[in-house]
């Protein structure tokens, strides 16, 4: 087969790794893959899988991009691919577009990555031959925004974890923690409650912050660590210190930025958190990232979190901002520290063969017809 990844730029985030993932996973069983993107951090990666990459700036919301369009389909007549996935809703605009009229139209498939504005230009991802939802939750989001779309063609395919790359019960090293004791010395001889994700409102820092304020009451020896991408002297952040300024916890909490050693700091963590909110999660990465290794997790119970949750760790679900159940299950787990039990769920393999088996799938029905 050959397979075309659509989206808009290669940068670190949940899309571009599932993108770059199936890339992989795919060209290592013998397909011919084609990546369409801006060029990022995950470039390397797809060159490296052997996968033609064509630097286009399809993702990019302005008139120019929509010459991409008569050079794409120009493209797509000349190759012929069998399939087109697309993972973001600009990019898929174009590619739509340059589909009309195509003498030889291959099977679009595209994954509803978030919680889409509902209108006409959401509409297109979920137009598409076969539409792959990161969770039950989104599938359920899709099918009630979208009601003229064929429950049918709208399939669940969890993301999936590497379970080499982030081991069960591996623990940091102790060069990892020389340097990070060095580079942050409040994390010395504390137990970190450690809430991973990229510095945005709906990622629920205000209710982390807080639940550390109730917490430093009854415990001396936790320390907060907010790990992810932001701006340091963005608005948001401002009002992030604002508030740690009136909890008066500016000594319990550390922003270290984003990182490229996150399996080290969910082995460091005594607990780590989602707390996710309008919109939940959509699948939640991090969640399974951190329960592979064993680190309990506790999230709000929605979204793609609790779906996982359920399966590998179901104490770690708490209600909806309930801060107090938040905070005595904090306690508990502080009080009775456990390793959650390794398991195959979720697994990256499994992902990447069910969506394999959705291509071929897909392919198998058209030719039948």
């Amino acid at each position: 087969m050959h397979i075309v990844q659509v989206l808009a730029a290669l940068g670190i985030g949940g899309s571009e790794l599932v993108a770059t993932e199936l890339t992989e996973y795919l060209r290592r069983r013998g397909h011919r893959l084609t990546v369409i993107a801006a060029s990022g951090p995950l470039s390397e990666r797809i060159s490296a899988a052997g996968a033609e990459h064509l630097h286009w700036p399809i993702g990019k919301k302005r008139l120019s991009t929509l010459t991409l369009v008569r050079r794409l389909r120009a493209w797509l007549e000349q190759t012929r691919p069998d399939i087109i996935h697309v993972h973001s809703r600009f990019p898929a605009l174009i590619v739509k577009l340059a589909m009309r009229g195509l003498r030889h139209r291959p099977l679009l498939i595209s994954s509803m990555h978030g919680h889409y504005s509902v209108n006409a230009y959401s509409g297109i991802m979920a137009r598409a031959d076969v539409v792959i939802a990161v969770s039950e939750h989104i599938r359920q989001y899709t099918l009630r925004h979208y009601p003229g779309v064929d429950p049918q063609r709208v399939i669940t395919v969890h993301g999936g974890v590497d379970h080499s790359q982030f081991a069960h019960g591996q623990q940091p090293s102790a060069h990892w923690l020389h340097e990070i004791h060095a580079q942050f010395p409040a994390l010395r001889n504390k137990r970190l409650l450690l809430l991973p994700g990229r510095l945005t409102q709906w990622k629920g820092h205000a209710s982390f912050l807080q639940l550390l304020k109730l917490l430093s009451t009854q415990r001396q020896d936790i320390h907060g660590v907010v790990v992810g991408a932001g701006r340091r002297h963005s608005r948001y952040r401002q009002r992030l210190d604002s508030l740690l300024r009136r909890l008066q916890i500016e000594q319990l909490v550390t922003f270290t930025g984003a990182r490229t050693d996150m399996a080290d700091w969910y082995a460091a963590a005594d607990i780590v958190y989602n707390l996710s909110d309008r919109p939940p999660e959509a699948f939640g990465r991090t969640v399974l990232e951190a329960l592979s290794i064993g680190t309990p997790v506790l999230a709000w119970d929605q979204g793609g979190p609790a779906e996982q949750l359920q399966v590998l760790f179901p104490a770690g679900r708490v209600a909806v901002h309930d801060m107090s159940a938040l905070l005595q299950k904090t306690l508990h787990l502080l009080h009775h520290p456990q390793l959650v039990p390794a398991s195959d769920a979720f697994s990256l393999a499994q992902s990447m063969a069910s969506t394999l088996a959705i291509y071929e799938q897909a392919l198998a029905q058209r030719h039948a017809h």
